[in-house]
C-alpha cells in the first residue's frame, strides 16, 4: 500500500442559468443531457463514483463567454475534449487544492 496523494481532477460544471447556452454552443451537444436536471443527476453521480474511487474532485464552473474565448484562443472546437481540457487547466490553477 502506498501513501500517494489522491489524484485530483476537475469536473466540468454548469449553472442552471448557463446550461441552455452551454448546450447550444457545443459541437457535440448530443453528448449533453437535454435538460439541466438530467445533466445534474449524471454529473453528481460521476462525482460520487470518482470520490468513492479516491479521487479529489473539483467542480470547475464553465461560463459560456469565458469558455468560448478559451476555445478561440486555442483554436479548438467547443466539445467534450475542450470541456475536459478546460476543467483540467482550471483545476491546476486552483489554489484551493
Amino acid at each position: 500500500m502506498t501513501n500517494e496523494p489522491a489524484r485530483r481532477i476537475g469536473l466540468p460544471w454548469y449553472s442552471r442559468e448557463d446550461y441552455p447556452r452551454i448546450r447550444e454552443m457545443m459541437v457535440d451537444r448530443h453528448k449533453l443531457a437535454p435538460t439541466y436536471e438530467g445533466w445534474l443527476a449524471a454529473a453528481e453521480n460521476n462525482e460520487s463514483v470518482g470520490q468513492a474511487a479516491g479521487l479529489q474532485i473539483a467542480r470547475i464552473m464553465i461560463e459560456p463567454g469565458a469558455f468560448a474565448r478559451w476555445c478561440t484562443e486555442r483554436g479548438v472546437e467547443p466539445d467534450s475534449a475542450a470541456r475536459r481540457d478546460y476543467a483540467a487547466e482550471r483545476s491546476s490553477q486552483n489554489g484551493s487544492w
